[in-house]
């Protein structure tokens, strides 16, 4: 009895949180194929957005750093930092900024792995997986159980 207390609490619990994680999860798909589309489109140019978008502008170094209130050495590192991948969110919305850009980022499943984040999240969540074990092994000792799922 006491087993069956606990396993009954530990799972409320879990759906709490799994209904709070559905949420999210569903939020998420709804913007995978744009996020998708926008990836494939927007490939990053050989020497970054920044210079890509200055040059484009056909502003200097040291006009963008007049709008950024840094100096032309201090935004000319933001290009640098760019190119090599080490640029923080804030420095390139600065950078955007002073350029009247808007910086959009985005974080999406690699192709190979996962083509949504329910997917990436079912490989990755090992609840997850114990969860689709449990209900499996529940549907098989009970026709009944077996009958409602599908």
């Amino acid at each position: 009895m006491f087993k069956i207390a606990f396993i009954q609490i530990r799972q409320s619990k879990y759906s709490i949180t799994g209904e709070i994680r559905a949420i999210i999860l569903e939020g998420l798909e709804q913007k995978i194929q744009p996020l998708n589309a926008a990836r494939a489109a927007a490939s990053a140019p050989a020497r970054g957005w920044l210079r890509a978008v200055r040059e484009a502008m056909g502003l200097t170094q040291r006009q963008v750093a007049a709008r950024a209130a840094v100096k032309r050495q201090s935004y000319a590192q933001f290009e640098t930092a760019e190119e090599r991948g080490s640029i923080s969110i804030a420095s390139l919305r600065r950078a955007a900024g002073a350029m009247d850009c808007e910086l959009v980022y985005y974080v999406v499943p690699r192709g190979p792995v996962a083509r949504t984040y329910a997917e990436l999240a079912g490989i990755h969540d090992p609840m997850s997986r114990h969860l689709k074990a449990t209900d499996q092994s529940m549907a098989l000792k009970d026709p009944a159980a077996r009958d409602d799922a599908h």
